[in-house]
């Protein structure tokens, strides 16, 4: 037992002296590699650096994976801001996400710069006039009434579609994302749909039935005009910049990942036997090996953290009236399971023991008559142990 602790200790230990690190990395601008062309750091959170002009106030990199269409969304992506003092020259653009190692990616840094008023101006006028241009296309005018080519809802989406769409190049200093256009918006699309412009007589007296319905259907389209010009300039209020250049990284390497094993020290127990109201339960430290379900980069969080795990208690069960319970192949009580990780390296395993009677355990004759199976639970520490037979 304590030889077990002082192993699990360890164990412990190297696992919480693993975390948390980060590798630097260098962008040659000039080249378009990293470092001296080596591969980029697998299964680590990254730090990327490199050096940047002083009209650069922004930084960002979008990974892909290598394989998909050209228009796949990017696996990760993270920005750098340079600080108002404007002293550094130099990005530091932290890489939350492991690559997979032996593997390629595609990577794109897009530098930013600030927009001048004039650009700014011409901004806001082009995403004004491609809004009313597509109401002008999905509002159908008639005689008495203004019909919507589209539901309400489409219309909206089809609005914030073109609003982001129009800013895909730009980015603001605060990273404030365009909510879409209010409920007011899609409110006043409802009634403009249902409205009888008949009643633009009574707010045009001195005009004409049909000036007087002109005149409203234009007084609606405008106040319509206004909440979305309203709305969009709020949102266009703010310190924008624009993307001036990018460096396009294709088929970029990364490190050829180590084979490695994962071994799990722990303490667990199993049901053995029950009797009335008396229930005999064995535990006992464990080791064994485990073996991820998928890889670490893998998007799916479940199956990230769990892992199929085999191995032994170290010693054998105490049963009920002191029966000795051992088990098969190595002579102590032998496991086979599930583990999930529950924080870093700690796991909580579950699943199946293979137990035997001490007096015929280890022994082939027999076997499937003298094995019984019996479920335990268990926490465990775990840690990657690799082997390199290069020279």
């Amino acid at each position: 037992m304590k030889r077990a602790g002082i192993l699990l200790f360890c164990c412990l230990l190297h696992s919480i002296l693993a975390t948390a690190q980060y590798k630097a990395v260098y962008f040659d601008y000039e080249k378009m590699v990293f470092g001296e062309n080596q591969p980029l750091p697998a299964e680590a959170h990254l730090m990327l650096q490199g050096d940047v002009q002083e009209k650069i106030e922004l930084v960002e990199i979008d990974v892909f994976e290598h394989a998909g269409k050209d228009s796949r969304l990017p696996v990760y992506t993270s920005i750098w801001k340079r600080s108002k003092d404007k002293i550094q020259n130099r990005f530091m653009l932290p890489v939350n996400y492991k690559l997979k190692g032996s593997g390629e990616y595609d990577l794109n840094i897009k530098y930013y710069t600030p927009i001048i008023k004039s650009e700014r101006e011409h901004l806001d006028k082009a995403l004004h006039h491609h809004l009313f241009m597509y109401l002008e296309q999905v509002l159908g005018l008639h005689k008495n009434s203004i019909s919507l080519d589209q539901n309400d809802r489409q219309i909206i989406r089809s609005l914030n579609k073109i609003v982001h769409k129009g800013l895909a190049l730009y980015r603001n200093r605060t990273d404030t994302e365009f909510e879409g256009f209010s409920d007011l918006v899609q409110y006043k699309l409802k009634q403009i749909s249902t409205v009888k412009l008949s009643k633009g007589k009574l707010l045009f007296q001195k005009e004409t039935k049909d000036e007087a319905r002109a005149d409203y259907r234009t007084k609606l389209l405008n106040e319509l005009k206004d909440m979305i010009s309203s709305e969009l300039d709020q949102y266009l209020n703010l310190e924008w910049l624009k993307l001036t250049d990018n460096k396009y990284i294709d088929n970029y390497s990364t490190e050829k990942t180590k084979r490695t094993i994962a071994i799990q020290v722990g303490f667990g127990g199993a049901y053995l036997s029950s009797s009335g109201n008396s229930v005999a339960i064995g535990a006992s430290p464990f080791v064994g090996l485990a073996f991820p379900l998928s890889r670490r980069t893998s998007k799916g969080k479940v199956l990230n953290n769990l892992s199929i795990n085999l191995g032994f208690f170290l010693m054998d069960f105490t049963g009920a009236n002191n029966t000795i319970v051992s088990g098969p192949i190595f002579k102590r009580p032998t496991y086979i399971g599930l583990s999930y990780k529950l924080f870093r390296f700690i796991h909580f395993n579950a699943g199946a023991t293979f137990l035997e009677d001490a007096a015929t355990a280890g022994q082939f004759n027999g076997i499937e008559k003298n094995v019984y199976i019996r479920p335990y639970i268990g926490i465990s520490a775990q840690v990657d142990l690799w082997m390199d037979f290069s020279k």
